[in-house]
């Protein structure tokens, strides 16, 4: 009975182990994709502006 609840007990223990680790991956991969998100997202806002610019300037012309 004692092996049974000794097995018991590691099972458990490594289930723990496994979500922390399924928490901390999900959560670094969170912040992955937030920096990611921001650095593309001020890269299309400066590809935005300088569209605007091109178009103002070909407007200008005509």
């Amino acid at each position: 009975m004692n092996g049974i609840n000794e097995w018991l007990k590691q099972i458990a223990h490594n289930y723990v182990l496994i979500v922390i680790a399924a928490i901390l991956f999900f959560a670094v991969k969170a912040v992955i994709g937030f920096i990611t998100y921001k650095h593309y997202d001020k890269q299309l806002t400066i590809l935005n502006q300088k569209l605007n610019t091109l178009l103002e300037d070909k407007n200008k012309r005509n």
